[in-house]
């Protein structure tokens, strides 16, 4: 009798334990927002950030490839 009240007592508290855990990761954001400044590349609008961007004549390029292309075509 007490063996079947405890199993279901454990039950349950595991059954809560879960349904918090579960319902506090869907209250956590994913990843904090770092507070870069993206920038957009002007060749193929891809953004960035603008540590990583190549600027070029007041341009931002995600690669020296598409700094090259855009050069071409102006």
């Amino acid at each position: 009798m007490f063996r079947n009240l405890f199993l279901v007592i454990a039950i349950i508290a595991l059954f809560l334990i879960i349904k918090g855990f579960i319902r506090r990761a869907k209250n956590t954001p994913a990843s904090p927002a770092t507070g870069k400044d993206m920038v957009q590349c002007t060749q193929c609008k891809v953004y960035l950030s603008q540590e990583d961007a190549i600027v070029s004549n007041n341009q931002n390029f995600c690669s020296q490839r598409h700094l090259e292309e855009w050069k071409q075509k102006h």
